[in-house]
């Protein structure tokens, strides 16, 4: 895979709004797309629907690159193994149900993040006004203003997720363990490295190359997927070939995998410096929650209907509060029947009544065995990058 081989912007763009036409597409250099709240009120999130998140260019494949495809595990392993897709599907199948979750999930609610918040949405306001014009380019202008104040230091990071970088779906594919199984680790292995065909921005190396510890491969859950939701991977998602590790934040997740390394120590790939809180990788994703009905800016009567989603990496579901007195008091909405699977989410629902008519604030924050959502953005000591920022959810209308 060549930089020749990877997708430019303007091809990601043209190809989001073809396939992903209701989410929201961010300003950044790569093609990152966001799922409006209201829209993920499904058990299952179809595959137009869900977010997509980039890092760097993606790549695209012949129809002849998808049917010889290849995985390679190799390293501190036995037998080094390769496999084609069929071989892979010969081996046996498992179905997952899970979220999937970019780390920087919330980002945009960090109180540092509202001064380029509010300049992104000038400038894409600009941009959509602009394409009006038969011979303007997409979003070039937002692209090409934002590393203007994107860079300065007082932000935490650059991609501005609300709370809509996250969707469950049900993958398929051949557990990871029987694969190293099969191929013998060794007693040194003590983490995964990924690697897939992608290229950083510039074309001079991987855009992401993460991993796994070595009890997180061999969960019966962590996959190697070449289906969701009963299809085939479309490579906008990362197929033919992908990793699913539920639990863990999507950069985990690797896109367009090829070879898999297990290593005898902490993986020092691509961006594994980054994705990491107070030094530690991020492994375990927090408890969290999206608000899918009313949508944000909502006019309704009484009884007002709140309902929404709540999931964990950790743990499972304890309990979902709702306020409307800003957290003074809370009410615990009916949960959903456990999901099919440990790591997919779960429904709420509630009823409120009582309010008085005017303007209202819902505040939604879920609770999982071992903690909650807390009221306040997480702090930047030690995470500058502004990762797991798992705030209760807030949603702004009107009761008449």
């Amino acid at each position: 895979m060549t930089a020749d081989d990877q997708m430019g912007w303007r091809e990601q763009f043209s190809l989001s709004r073809e396939i992903k036409a209701d989410l929201r597409v961010l300003p950044t250099r790569e093609l990152n797309s966001e799922t409006p709240g209201e829209l993920l009120d499904q058990p299952i999130t179809p595959i137009d629907l869900l977010f997509v998140r980039n890092t760097g260019r993606m790549p695209t494949f012949s129809k002849s690159e998808i049917e010889n495809w290849t995985l390679t595990i190799d390293g501190e392993v036995e037998r080094p193994q390769r496999w084609t897709i069929d071989e892979l599907k010969a081996i046996g199948s498992s179905n997952v149900t899970a979220v999937l979750e970019c780390a920087g999930n919330g980002r945009a609610y960090f109180p540092c993040n509202q001064p380029i918040n509010v300049l992104d949405a000038k400038a894409m306001a600009l941009d959509r006004l602009i394409s009006r014009i038969p011979f303007a380019k997409p979003y070039q202008f937002a692209r090409s203003l934002r590393p203007r104040w994107k860079r300065w230091p007082w932000f935490a990071g650059t991609v501005m997720w609300a709370e809509g970088a996250v969707g469950c779906i049900e993958w398929t594919g051949v557990p990871l363990a029987v694969l190293l199984q099969r191929c013998g680790v060794k007693a040194s292995a003590v983490y995964t490295g990924h690697h897939s065909a992608d290229l950083a921005l510039d074309g001079t190396g991987p855009a992401l190359s993460r991993g796994l510890p070595i009890a997180k491969a061999l969960h019966p859950d962590t996959l190697v997927a070449w289906a969701m939701n009963g299809e085939d991977i479309p490579a906008i998602h990362g197929g033919p070939l992908r990793l699913v590790a539920p639990g863990y934040p999507g950069s985990a997740w690797q896109k367009w995998i090829g070879r898999i390394e297990i290593c005898d120590r902490v993986h020092d790939g691509r961006l594994m410096e980054e994705y990491r809180i107070d030094g530690e990788v991020i492994e375990e994703m927090p408890v969290n929650c999206v608000i899918t009905r009313p949508a944000n800016g909502f006019e309704a009567g009484q009884p007002l209907g709140v309902g929404g989603y709540a999931w964990s990496g950790r743990s499972g579901i304890e309990k979902v509060s709702v306020s409307v007195d800003g957290g003074a008091s809370w009410r615990e909405a009916r949960l959903g029947e456990p999901p099919d699977g440990r790591f997919a989410w779960r429904r709420f629902d509630i009823e409120l009544t009582g309010l008085a008519p005017g303007p209202v604030e819902i505040i939604v924050r879920a609770h999982d065995q071992e903690s909650d959502q807390p009221l306040q953005s997480r702090s930047r000591a030690g995470n500058p990058i502004g990762y797991c920022n798992n705030v209760a959810r807030r949603l702004r209308g009107r009761v008449s």
